[in-house]
């Protein structure tokens, strides 16, 4: 794998993320999810804020609060994300992955970042699949980068308040692994 395939990586996993959410029924925004904080919708909202963030950081260069209410998916949750994704995915394809961020808690490059939104697209097309009890399985490519990815930064990862503490992965897949490193356990 080489750095010019991280953008790739990227517009696979939000492809894999609306291809979940493209199944969830408008009955069931209140379903919950593996995190236990948030509904399928909230879980959106976090996934599609994630984006527009990205989108500030790169276009704008500076992080913007958000209202992370339901509102900002509008009417139909579907077309936002689509719009979002994609001009995501531009801005992603237009700048060099070793330009620096500037976040609030951290300075880090792009390629870093798209770590981030690429694990939180995987993943939380995951939970969502499992809110919805459809089935749902992560590129072997994909999850082998992040668990690369996330061995880095394992310090970091279990100091963080973001995920749940490692657990036994079921399974010997890189997605099985992966989701055990980020503390999750598929429902029986």
């Amino acid at each position: 794998m080489t750095k010019a395939n991280i953008p790739d990586l990227y517009t696979r996993a939000l492809a894999s993320f609306g291809g979940v959410l493209s199944e969830v029924p408008l009955d069931a925004w209140d379903l919950p999810t593996p995190c236990t904080e948030w509904t399928a919708q909230t879980l959106v909202v976090h996934v599609v804020s994630g984006e527009v963030q990205l989108i500030n950081l790169l276009e704008y260069k500076e992080f913007i609060d958000l209202d992370l209410s339901t509102n900002i998916l509008g009417p139909d949750p579907m077309s936002t994300w689509r719009g979002t994704a994609l001009k995501a995915i531009d801005f992603v394809q237009e700048t060099p992955l070793d330009t620096p961020i500037s976040h609030p808690t951290m300075n880090l490059t792009l390629e870093r970042l798209l770590g981030a939104r690429i694990t939180d697209n995987v993943v939380h097309a995951w939970d969502l699949s499992q809110a919805l009890s459809v089935p749902y399985e992560m590129e072997e490519e994909i999850s082998a980068w992040l668990l690369d990815f996330w061995l880095s930064l394992f310090d970091f990862l279990t100091d963080s308040e973001h995920f749940s503490e490692p657990v036994e992965p079921i399974g010997d897949t890189s997605g099985a692994r992966l989701l055990g490193l980020l503390g999750r356990t598929p429902k029986s």
